[in-house]
């Protein structure tokens, strides 16, 4: 029988260690004892990832390969895409409003870059479910600010972050920005539309669009209140049932988990129209540290992580109270170098180990969160660059090819899945490691190890004997994880490794 176990620093609550097997322990080192008689809880968590849209998955971008095929390795069920409003010509296939001059009436609707992205995502994406959200309404939409004008880049390439103007939107019966949605998702399941002038757009498409996500980080959006994201989701999700009935949804995607009053509004039945669907909530979290060295950065996230956990306990009280069935998807889970964050300090450049211990960070919320019964998590996000995040990106922006932070998450992937038991894991020196062991579906034993150090950390091991680990480290960089042979009972972890042993 082979044993998997999974060690995050910050995530696990300090636990002595079991007496009767430390009775040989060194009183030096870290000390690891795993009861595999003892199990926990089973983990309902898959684990995937997000996908921005930028101009570096166009077909025509020098790493549009390499990134997809990155993205291969990693495809797994909830997969997110998401057209996002930095790039308007990209994310918003109708720019401009409907001109209507009596019987003169035109449209702009254009898929020409949406559609070569949306496909190569499905491509590379085959046999796993998929979270679709063009979370761009387009701002015409919108009632705007005083002395503000609509206006978007001509250039695909150019990034608007001014884009999401106002916070009323200038149709309150909200029949504008439903029919919208209802155009743009008939584009992809049913082959077609017809446009606000009566003429049919025809695409051939028939994606199979299994959960659809209503918006984006609404309280940073157009700083959508949690009483109008209901109207707004009620009406968006039943103009998309009425042409795609199988479709499931996914509510809220907040940029934050601190404001409890949207899960309390949104979770709450009788707050919505009838018969309209809960099926799943998403929110995100960033480790946004500020200090000025990469381990002092390190420390700083792996504690917020722990905060932002204590607040995902606070939100399954309020989902379990109000709405039981609705699942849960973490699915921007990430961190920021804060000289790499939207763009790059002149001069600067994001050292290799950061991609190391950001991937350490997932490895702990994931290992934290598969014990509180969370059902998806989500890495954010494939390809980031200079002026868009490179601190988040996935992949090397200048190659396409996966860093650190991809290679955390396929090992994850392939170490552990939805049915594998956690089982009791004591350790002591909860400050320097992470440790959660797993006993797989079909009886494999895994360990997965996190040091949250810059420095090697020598641990003692009980209750797994001989092994093979897996390890993700400095060393290994974006290439795959490195493989040793493990016996005894001490094992010397490297700085900011993230490590799974399986029993021999």
């Amino acid at each position: 029988m082979a044993i998997y176990i999974f060690i995050a620093s910050l995530l696990v609550p300090r636990i002595a260690a079991i007496p009767s097997m430390q009775k040989h322990s060194r009183s030096d080192i870290p000390v690891i004892n795993i009861d595999w008689k003892t199990v926990l809880t089973k983990s309902k968590t898959t684990t995937t990832l997000q996908v921005v849209v930028n101009p570096l998955l166009l077909q025509n971008s020098s790493i549009h390969d390499n990134a997809l095929k990155s993205l291969e390795y990693v495809a797994a069920d909830y997969v997110r895409f998401v057209p996002w409003y930095p790039y308007p010509k990209l994310s918003v296939p109708e720019i401009d409003e409907p001109v209507i001059n009596g019987d003169n009436c035109t449209t702009s609707w254009d898929f020409t870059y949406a559609d070569p992205l949306m496909e190569d995502f499905f491509r590379s994406t085959p046999n796993v479910s998929h979270i679709i959200n063009f979370s761009t309404t387009p701002d015409w939409m919108w009632i705007l600010p005083n002395g503000t004008t609509y206006t978007y880049p001509d250039d695909i390439n150019d990034i608007d972050f001014d884009y999401n103007q106002g916070t009323q939107l200038r149709d309150p019966s909200l029949k504008e920005v439903s029919d919208y949605y209802s155009r743009l998702v008939s584009w992809y399941v049913r082959g077609g539309f017809t446009d606000e002038c009566g003429v049919y757009h025809h695409s051939g498409h028939t994606y199979e669009i299994e959960y659809w996500e209503v918006l984006n980080e609404i309280e940073a959006e157009h700083s959508i209140q949690p009483a109008f994201y209901n109207q707004l989701y009620d009406t968006i999700v039943t103009a998309i049932r009425a042409v795609s009935p199988n479709t499931k949804f996914v509510g809220l995607a907040l940029a934050n988990a601190q404001n409890l009053s949207y899960f309390e509004e949104f979770l709450d039945p009788s707050k919505h129209a009838v018969n309209i669907p809960l099926d799943f909530i998403s929110y995100h979290f960033y480790g946004s540290p500020d200090e000025a060295s990469t381990e002092a950065e390190a420390a700083q996230c792996f504690q917020q992580a722990e905060t932002f956990l204590n607040e995902v306990s606070q939100i399954e009280t309020i989902r379990k109270q109000l709405s039981p069935s609705t699942k849960t998807t973490l699915n921007e889970i990430g961190t920021f170098d804060p000289q790499g964050a939207v763009t790059i300090v002149p001069g600067y450049e994001v050292p290799a180990e950061y991609f190391i211990w950001s991937g350490g960070v997932f490895a702990y919320v994931f290992s934290r969160i598969a014990a509180m019964g969370i059902d998806v998590i989500g890495e954010s996000q494939l390809v980031g660059y200079p002026g868009q995040f490179p601190s988040v990106s996935m992949v090397d922006y200048t190659t396409g090819l996966p860093n650190a932070r991809l290679r955390v998450l396929q090992l994850i992937q392939e170490s552990f899945a939805p049915g594998d038991e956690l089982v009791q894991t004591n350790y002591t020196s909860e400050s320097n490691i992470h440790a959660q062991a797993f006993v797989t579906t079909d009886g494999v034993r895994k360990l997965l190890l996190i040091n949250k150090l810059r420095d090697a950390v020598t641990i003692q091991i009980w209750g797994l004997k001989s092994a093979k680990i897996e390890i993700v480290d400095v060393s290994t960089g974006g290439d795959i994880w490195r493989t040793e042979d493990f016996s005894g009972s001490v094992f010397n972890i490297t700085g900011w490794a993230t490590a799974v042993m399986t029993e021999n």
